[in-house]
Parts: C-alpha cells; structure tokens; sequence
C-alpha cells in the first residue's frame, strides 16, 4: 500500500500543526469579542494562503507505507529521548516549563496568580494543544491530567518531528530511502565542532553540555534545541521550511513571521532576516523584469495584512507585558567589549561552528543570496545579546543553522563535482564528524542518569507552580521567576483592553 503526500498536503498539514496554538490563544485568552473577530480573520488568513491557493507543487514526496512508519518510529525515539513528556531524563530547563505547563493545565486562561498580582506571560504557544486536551481531565485529579497531557505533548511533538523530516526530505530532494535514513542520522547529529573548541585556554568545564566552551556564546545543535527548548525548536524548524520550500509565496510570509514570532520570539528575529532579505531580492528580480506591480500586490496579500497589521500586535501587547521586559525595556546592543581576548574567542567560535563549514561549501552556493544571509546571520549573533545571557546567539541562530544543513546536505548529496572537489568532500565529511560528539553526549547524559539512579523517570520537576514562588519587590522592582510572569497585569494594555477577566483559578 502507498501514502501519497505532496508539497501542497505537507504545507497545508504543517500550517495547521503551527496555527493551532495561535488559534487556541486568540480565542481563550481575549475578550469574547475580540477573540471571535481575531479567530476568524486569522482562520481566513491561512485559508487564503494554503487553502484557497492551490499552486503548490504536487510531487509526491512520500509513496511508501512502510517508510512514513519507520520515520515516525524515528520521531518517537528522538522525542521520547530529549525528555519530552517526562519518560525519560529531561535536561535542567524542563523544570519551569513542567511548571508552565502545569499551571496552563491548572487555571483558568489567562493564568491569574491569587497569591500575588501577577499573570503568565511567556510564549506559552507549544503548549495550547496539549493543556487543552488536558483539562478534560482535570474532573479525575490535576495529577491526571498533567500525566495525560504529557502523553499528548509527546505525541504532539512526534508529529512535528515527522513534519520535520518530511521538510528536510523534501528541501534537499532525496528520494531513496537509503539516502534518507543516512540523512536523518546526520540532522541528529549535526553540529558545530565544539569538542575540538574545549581545547581553548579559557574554556568551559561543562562535560556534559560542551557547547557552553566558549562561555561568549553557542550555537545549538538541533538534538540540543530539542532536549532543551523543544518549545521554541519545533514550530521555528517548521516554519523556517515553510520559508525554504516554497520561497517565491511572498504572499504568506506574514503569516509565517506572525506565527513564529508567536512561539519562538528569538528564533524570530533570525527568520526575520529571511523573510527581509527573500523579500528585498524578489522586488529587485520583479523590478528588473518589470512585474512590481504583481509582487507589491503578493506583499500586501490579505493574509499578510491580518497576520502583520491586526493579530500581530495582539501578540506584541502581549510579550511586552512581561515583567522582564516592562521593566527594563528589551535590553539589545551590540556587544562593546571588542578587546583581543573577546573577538579572538569569538572568531575561533565562529570558524568551529560554522565557519568550515561555509567555506567547504562555499564554491557550489557563491552566487545564492541565502548563503551569504547564513554567513553574516551566524557572524553576527555572538554580537548582539537581548537580556544578559547568550540567549539571543543560542536561539536566533536556529533558522539559519538550519538553512546552513540543508546547503551541506545538497552539497554532498546532489551530484556536486565530487573528483574536482574531493578534498572538500573529505573535510567536510570530517567536520561533521567531529561535530557529532556534541549530540551524542546529549543522549549520553540521559543514559548515564538514568543508569545511575535507575529509574527512567527522571522529569525535571521541582518547581510545580508559580504560584506560590512569585516574590516582588516594589522598592527594587523586581520579580522572582519575571522571565514567565507580569505583575500588576491590570495595568498593561493587554490586560487592560484585551484579555479576558480575571478569573478565580
């Protein structure tokens, strides 16, 4: 038997995998009125760019049964070991996203804390789907509940990792299934060669998450984004491929920069270039070709201009409700400190990560725009921060690391001229070697605990709520946890004008 899914079958189920939460979020946390006109305008905003539109490429992409089941054993086992669902060792960072969830599951929306005057905000997106299936149980216990809706994030979670490889498959156009599994095993193991930067004089002790060797900055192998920040990886991989394979549909960009900027705020910010960058050649190529005029009319589509101009400043109102935020403004700069030790650390950085990489691949991709977008996106980010840590380096770098994987895979898989080039074939094949023991000490450190304390159930999960955790200082203005919370909501716009009442939880 066969399972026949094409580009437009892929685009359109990956659409309704990202929309969901934002459709969930517009609906529950707004003002009945507000959140029934929001709801339908955005529903009308993906129908009209992956519904009513029907010029997608109708390929099949995947014609046997028997391999769509492999991949989704794939799936599972990749999630299941990255901690997702808490059946197996998660990493430090799952303990207040256990505490998110629970409290997603537990109150009302919006999530009002009676113990003090704060509220959640956070881009809680990736988790809608599942708090939602989740309350149905809250009638049993709340213990069953979270339980239930840890199997149903797990499963939410394989289903866009499966989506995922789908995207891959279809964006370096390999068919043969031997070809694709080789493929697979080396998106879980892709990274920068970060074994070979803990040789550095200055650098970190971590032994097991290498990838802080620098301590200036990282850049996140994808099996690292998942076992860390699932929530942020996930929809930014998906939506960064939507951008990929279908690049010329200026008319949806809005819409996958809207959903984005929902789930991932700072993988965001490096789509952005993208989208930016995409949309800057499109006008010139129409300009040159004298076809403005239709391209200016895709740009201001009718799901770019509900995406862009009305539901995302819903969801600007209510990111800036963050105490973190509100407190002391979105704190972004280029980094000063351009002393030796600095830009020698980040220039070795740089050429470990991803600067072999882009040079070994540099003849086949001289003349794309998206290479050299990769290349100033990846040599920028260990220079800009937003807040204090290297936050914005690990995670806005996810959309171009991606992009940097597709063009090494084309490279050695698409009949690049590989007797001409062979030294490069070599060195490339050993960079990513090498960059491999990254994620293999990722699964490592999930067998050594759990070996240790035998037992594979070994959640991150002290912090259970927010509610009784949250400690503000009004002298100080500061807030314990402010990275997930507001206080005083009432006084921000959003709670102000457009979310819902508050509710006793």
């Amino acid at each position: 038997m066969s399972l026949k899914i094409n580009l437009k079958t892929l685009n359109q189920l990956t659409i309704i995998y990202v929309a969901i939460p934002l459709l969930i979020f517009l609906i529950s946390w707004l003002k009945p009125y507000i959140a029934v006109v929001s709801f339908i305008l955005f529903l009308y905003a993906i129908y009209a760019g992956y519904f009513k539109n029907n010029k997608f490429e109708l390929k099949n992409l995947i014609n046997n049964k028997n391999f769509a089941y492999t991949l989704l054993l794939i799936s599972f086992l990749w999630c299941y070991f990255a901690g997702i669902g808490g059946f197996w060792y998660q990493s430090p960072d799952h303990d207040c996203r256990n505490a998110i969830f629970r409290d997603l599951i537990n109150y009302n929306w919006p999530v009002y804390y009676k113990s003090a005057d704060a509220a959640m905000v956070y881009y809680i997106g990736y988790w809608l789907p599942s708090a939602v299936f989740a309350k149905i149980f809250l009638f049993i216990s709340p213990m069953f509940a979270f339980f239930i809706g840890n199997i149903f994030l797990l499963f939410y979670s394989i289903i866009g990792i499966f989506l995922f490889i789908l995207h891959i498959l279809r964006a370096v156009k390999i068919k043969k299934c031997s070809k694709s599994y080789l493929i697979i095993l080396m998106l879980i193991l892709f990274s920068g060669m970060d074994i070979i930067g803990i040789l550095y004089p200055h650098f970190s002790s971590y032994m097991w998450h290498i990838e802080w060797w620098s301590l200036q900055a990282q850049f996140s192998s994808f099996t690292t984004v998942l076992f860390w920040v699932f929530n942020q990886g996930l929809p930014s991989w998906l939506l960064t491929l939507m951008f990929y394979n279908n690049k010329n549909k200026v008319e949806n960009f809005g819409v996958i920069a809207l959903l984005c900027f929902f789930c991932s705020p700072l993988p965001f910010m490096g789509l952005a270039v993208f989208l930016t960058g995409y949309c800057l050649k499109l006008l010139f190529d129409a300009y040159k070709t004298k076809k403005i005029g239709k391209l200016v009319s895709n740009i201001f589509s009718i799901q770019n201009i509900i995406s862009v101009f009305l539901i995302t400043p819903i969801i600007c109102l209510y990111f800036i409700s963050n105490h973190s935020t509100s407190a002391n403004g979105v704190i972004s700069s280029i980094t000063k400190d351009y002393g030796f030790f600095y830009v020698s650390v980040i220039t070795y950085f740089f050429v470990l990560e991803a600067g072999l990489y882009l040079i070994l691949i540099s003849r086949q991709y001289k003349y794309e725009l998206l290479y050299y977008i990769v290349f100033i996106s990846l040599i920028c980010c260990p220079f800009i921060k937003v807040g204090y840590a290297a936050d914005f380096c690990m995670r806005a770098s996810i959309p171009a690391l991606l992009i940097l994987f597709i063009m090494i895979i084309k490279f050695l898989f698409n009949n690049y001229n590989f007797r001409k080039y062979k030294i490069r074939y070599i060195l490339l094949c050993t960079c990513l070697i090498i960059g491999s023991v990254t994620p293999i000490i990722e699964f490592t450190r999930g067998f050594y605990d759990v070996i240790t304390n035998r037992s594979i159930f070994r959640a991150a999960d002290s912090t259970k709520t927010f509610e009784d955790k949250i400690v503000y200082n009004e002298k100080d203005n500061t807030l314990s946890n402010s990275n997930f919370l507001t206080i005083k909501p009432e006084t921000k716009p959003f709670f102000k004008y457009l979310a819902k009442n508050k509710k006793r939880s």
